[in-house]
């Protein structure tokens, strides 16, 4: 035989090898995945199985062509029997109800990627994702108008009850006057924005990767000396983290310090601030990974609540209070920063965007999804006390 037809003999063994290593992972994936999305997501796991169904009476059947034929009839109708039985529970699980503790609000369902916050004047106000601002009032939405840039990618409100939207696209930011009602443009250092949060005096965006300062009295901006790349910035209680290349914090008008733990997942991760605490987690369809830093000490690792965590929301007076949300599988509750959680249900929605009224007691969730249930619901919180004098107390007939 030819140096020529050994090589062609080589490759094509190679291809056919590969092509099995393929169809054995795809089978893998199919085999495992629907049980797993119907941990909260059963819509995907009656798509998945469906699509694991096809597979075993095809390729599986064919991948095992070599065995038995008792030995392909037990695998095939093995792995047939697993889909059946997982797409079956999970089209019974579709069918059922959203968790009767949340109450979806109207007209809700056909909003794109809301984003949801509790003013301190106007109560419970939701950026419907179209560009459009409502609040939530005796039962119905009042419209407090659209900010001159539209459709924002992030939607904030500030201790005074002042709104902010950084539009998508626009070197600029646009404010909601507490007072007037009107909208106004302020311009921002210019770049791809990333995150924004606003406190009682500043308000701190990251833009290509450098961390920026309004100072909300002044009306002027600075860039903050933080070494490396940031992407992420919270704001709480006059406590501030950046997450980026490190993990920088500052309390008050104080420098700003590396906290970077020594050992922490691989991954994007996002912060969140309240009382002295603070949260970062990073989330993934599989798993996700959540580190905490109680008052003057380090991030410590914690077990997340969910393995797709997504939002998290601590209480601005006491931090150790903490508001989660997953994508499918729930939100979750803890009083002790982490260490232990709560389901507060919701299963079967993708928690895009969450809002806590600490004062009352009451949290909304919003989602936006094509295979999850879609819309903004609210319930009152059942676990621990209402505590905190910094939210407000939403008006009469809201959430």
């Amino acid at each position: 035989m030819s140096v020529q037809g050994i090589l062609v003999r080589a490759a094509r063994g190679v291809y056919v090898c590969w092509s099995y290593v393929e169809l054995a992972f795809a089978g893998a994936f199919l085999f495992i995945a629907p049980w797993w999305a119907l941990r909260g997501i059963p819509a995907m796991a009656v798509l998945l199985a469906a699509l694991g169904v096809g597979f075993d009476l095809g390729r599986l059947a064919d991948m095992l062509a070599w065995a038995p034929a008792w030995v392909r009839r037990a695998a095939v109708g093995l792995a047939v029997a697993s889909h059946v039985l997982v797409g079956g529970w999970g089209v019974v699980e579709w069918s059922r109800p959203i968790d009767p503790a949340w109450a979806p609000l109207a007209g809700s369902a056909d909003w794109s990627d809301p984003l949801l916050v509790f003013s301190q004047v106007d109560g419970f106000v939701v950026q419907s994702g179209g560009g459009r601002v409502l609040a939530w009032t005796d039962d119905d939405w009042r419209d407090l108008g659209e900010p001159p840039g539209g459709r924002a990618w992030e939607f904030h409100a500030a201790p005074d009850g002042a709104l902010w939207t950084a539009p998508v696209g626009v070197a600029r930011l646009d404010r909601r006057d507490p007072v007037s009602g009107q909208w106004r443009s302020i311009g921002r250092p210019a770049g791809e924005l990333k995150s924004l949060t606003v406190g009682g005096g500043e308000l701190l965006v990251t833009v290509d990767g450098a961390l920026h300062r309004l100072d909300l009295a002044k009306g002027t901006w600075s860039k903050e000396q933080i070494a490396g790349r940031v992407e992420q910035v919270a704001l709480g209680g006059g406590s501030a983290v950046v997450l980026g290349g490190s993990w920088w914090s500052r309390d008050g008008g104080g420098e700003w310090v590396d906290r970077t733990p020594p050992e922490r997942g691989d991954g994007w991760f996002y912060p969140a601030v309240g009382g002295g605490w603070r949260y970062a987690w990073h989330s993934g369809v599989w798993s996700s990974d959540l580190y905490v830093a109680p008052p003057g000490r380090s991030f410590e690792p914690r077990t997340p609540p969910a393995p797709d965590l997504r939002v998290m929301v601590p209480d601005p007076d006491d931090g150790a209070r903490v508001i989660a949300g997953s994508w499918g599988q729930g939100v979750w509750g803890s009083d002790d920063g982490g260490a232990t959680w709560t389901a507060l249900g919701l299963e079967r929605v993708q928690v895009r965007s969450l809002a806590v009224d600490w004062r009352r007691g009451v949290v909304c969730a919003a989602s936006s999804n094509t295979i999850w249930d879609r819309g903004v619901f609210c319930r009152e919180l059942p676990h621990g006390q209402p505590s905190g004098v910094s939210e407000p107390t939403a008006p009469t007939g809201s959430p």
